[in-house]
């Protein structure tokens, strides 16, 4: 019975040095990797030292070299000011007319120098002008284009409404008939309305005259002759009156609407023509048309 007791123990140490040894082997290892670790953190930090270092030393030679290019610049200086205040020296030391010419010179130097950018700073005021005038006559080339643009466009609207009032003319005029008027001759065309005695003045052919007569007892002056309305009979659509030409008295008695008046006048060879389109209530609305050689008779 004591035997067993004692495997026992014996088995257990065994397991506890074997895990004591698995354990002393893993330190062992991560002590190693830590070791490494640190070696190859040390070259890291050792290479950024030496970029740090060249890094440096670069920078301190740009100082270097930017130093010595500012004392280069100031060694120039220095000995162009010593040039100038030499020259001065001996500008000043020269006697008598050597140095009257020499001041003269000098002055004439300043002047032409003077001169030279006065004409400098003419020269850009008038490149300057020249430039502000060809952008002015750039804009008003643009604005006379755009001004030639719209006037092209409303010469074209007027072509395109003068040939509608042209069309409009010639529907109207085509509307137009002739009659036998009251001496028996055939009439020139006929209106009945404002728009057709528009269209006959706009043909040109006769002077054409519109009026609005009332009954009176005195004539009244229409063109070339005198008119006098006796009676407007409006159920009926007629009237009478009386035409005073060259002294003489001319009635025309009960005659219908757009009936064509005919009637000489000096010694035109076409009648004149009287129209009356409404008769109303003592008044007449029509139109008096007057041959072309009418025109220059008083």
């Amino acid at each position: 019975m004591d035997e067993q007791p004692q495997a026992r123990l014996s088995l257990a140490t065994v397991v506890l040095y074997a895990a004591f040894a698995g354990l002393l082997i893993a330190q062992i290892f991560t002590i190693r990797s830590l070791r490494s670790t640190e070696f190859r953190l040390a070259a890291v930090q050792a290479d950024q030292s030496k970029v740090r270092d060249m890094i440096a030393g670069e920078i301190a030679q740009l100082h270097e070299a930017a130093d010595q290019a500012d004392a280069q610049r100031q060694k120039a200086l220095d000995e162009i000011r010593d040039e100038v205040e030499k020259a001065r020296r001996q500008a000043r030391g020269v006697a008598g007319k050597v140095k009257e010419e020499t001041l003269k010179s000098v002055d004439d130097l300043a002047s032409r120098v003077g001169v030279s950018e006065s004409r400098l700073k003419q020269h850009q005021e008038a490149e300057a002008r020249a430039a502000t005038e060809i952008t002015n006559l750039k804009q008003a080339t643009r604005s006379a284009q755009s001004n030639i643009t719209s006037v092209s466009t409303q010469v074209q609207q007027v072509r395109t409404e003068v040939a509608n009032t042209q069309g409009q003319l010639e529907h109207t005029i085509a509307d137009l008939k002739r009659t036998t008027g009251d001496l028996g001759m055939v009439s020139g065309l006929i209106a009945t309305n404002s728009r057709e005695i528009d269209a006959l003045k706009r043909l040109g052919d006769r002077n054409y005259t519109e009026f609005t007569l009332y009954k009176g007892k005195d004539p009244i002056k229409l063109a070339d002759i005198s008119i006098l309305l006796k009676k407007a009979d409006v159920k009926a659509n007629r009237y009478t009156l009386e035409l005073h030409v060259d002294d003489r008295k001319i009635e025309k008695k009960d005659k219908s609407a757009n009936e064509p008046l005919q009637f000489y006048v000096g010694h035109d060879r076409q009648p004149h023509e009287l129209v009356v389109n409404q008769v109303g209530k003592d008044l007449i609305v029509g139109y008096l048309a007057t041959p072309k050689s009418a025109a220059s008779r008083p």
